[in-house]
């Protein structure tokens, strides 16, 4: 018994004291016992009439103690699946520090190559006045220009934060292109050098052959950037290869 209600079944007797649910109100003319009725809330008003139905049309009391009831006689393990959450926050990925040693390298073999392909290979010496060997329309110019911008391509992957083996295995595989195609152009450089004063004695039978033998070319300075670049870029491609996992 209490002076106030303490939920939506406890009932008040003609004193106005409040009793719970498991004590049935006995009407005191006839000694019958009354439960305690709930009404319909139509009104926005709440009372003695209709608190009981207010309560269970509101917060769904009957429903979920059924609910209760169900799911305690007979409970079933639930398998465990990982939670999304509800906050909406996407998931944080852990950045990778970039390889700077390689990648560096493999910029500045890259920046020697494609500037390499622009210089002339090799230039006229001896008694020529005037010859030399254009990389790019005379030789394998072509080839590093493209090597070199593919190399940078894999340099900037490696600072990048793409520390990953096959972007080294990736750039290490274009430097060893690059210089198949330096040493290539060196060696026709030199044979071509070579052949010159043959070539001069035989369409010109009246020269002096000690004029037609220091006709000559010179390694020019853009074949040996080329071949630097090349050997830098593909230092660059192991360290990379067998720096990162």
């Amino acid at each position: 018994m209490s002076d106030i209600s303490h939920g939506p079944d406890w009932w008040q007797d003609g004193e106005g004291k409040w009793h719970p649910p498991h004590v049935k109100k006995i009407n005191e003319a006839t000694g019958v016992i009354k439960n305690f009725a709930t009404a319909p809330d139509f009104s926005e008003e709440i009372n003695e009439e209709n608190i009981a139905n207010h309560f269970q049309e509101r917060y769904g009391w009957e429903s979920k103690s059924k609910e209760v009831s169900e799911s305690s006689g007979n409970p079933k393990p639930k398998g465990w699946v990982p939670s999304r959450g509800d906050t909406g926050t996407g998931f944080m990925y852990p950045t990778t520090p970039a390889d700077l040693f390689s990648g560096g390298l493999g910029i500045l073999g890259a920046v020697l190559l494609i500037s390499g392909s622009f210089i002339s290979w090799a230039t006229a010496g001896g008694s020529l006045t005037s010859n030399g060997v254009d990389a790019i329309s005379d030789s394998n110019g072509i080839g590093t220009l493209i090597t070199g911008a593919l190399c940078g391509v894999c340099s900037m992957l490696l600072l990048n934060g793409q520390r990953k083996r096959w972007v080294g295995l990736l750039l290490s595989i274009i430097a060893v292109v690059a210089l198949i195609l330096t040493i290539y152009s060196i060696a026709d450089i030199i044979n071509t050098s070579d052949g010159i004063p043959n070539n001069l004695i035989e369409r010109f039978p009246s020269i002096d052959p000690a004029y037609a033998n220091k006709a000559k070319l010179d390694l020019g300075t853009g074949v040996w950037l080329a071949l630097g670049g090349s050997v830098a870029s593909l230092f660059a491609g192991i360290s990379g290869f067998k720096r990162n996992a």
